[in-house]
């Protein structure tokens, strides 16, 4: 589902597993590279801590695709954190926000690119194909219960 206010995209996924669960998969990367378009996000997590994202399975040393920072990481509840291709390229906002329901987790993303507004497919064109992705690496792990 994706809801739309003010350039920022909203989409919703429910995900059959505990936020602590879901919280790993946003955090590792070597999970992140099998969601999110093949990019490895590596990162302490606290906030202000950098973030990089390599392609997933390249060597560390190898440069970055995208730099970021963590804005917010409230274990299991919130990660909020930056993104952007290089130091003068406007920034990507991303929240992610999760809480426990019925069947499993309920994860909230947030997309806010505040130097420009993609269209509504656009949004969901980069941005549902990487929950689907996260939904579908963690469904095998629980069942739902509805």
């Amino acid at each position: 589902m994706n809801l739309r206010s003010s350039g920022t995209h909203h989409f919703r996924s429910l995900i059959p597993v505990d936020p602590s669960r879901v919280w790993t998969a946003l955090t590792d990367g070597q999970e992140t590279g099998r969601y999110l378009h093949g990019l490895a996000a590596e990162s302490s997590w606290c906030r202000d801590a950098p973030i990089q994202f390599r392609v997933a399975g390249i060597q560390p040393e190898c440069p970055s695709v995208l730099v970021g920072r963590v804005l917010c990481a409230q274990p299991s509840r919130r990660l909020s954190y930056l993104l952007r291709s290089g130091p003068q390229d406007p920034s990507t906002y991303l929240t992610w926000q999760l809480r426990t329901c019925p069947g499993g987790s309920t994860v909230h993303l947030h997309v806010d690119r505040a130097e420009w507004t993609d269209t509504d497919e656009e949004a969901e064109d980069t941005w549902l194909p990487v929950l689907a992705a996260l939904q579908t690496l963690l469904a095998g792990e629980g069942s739902p219960r509805w």
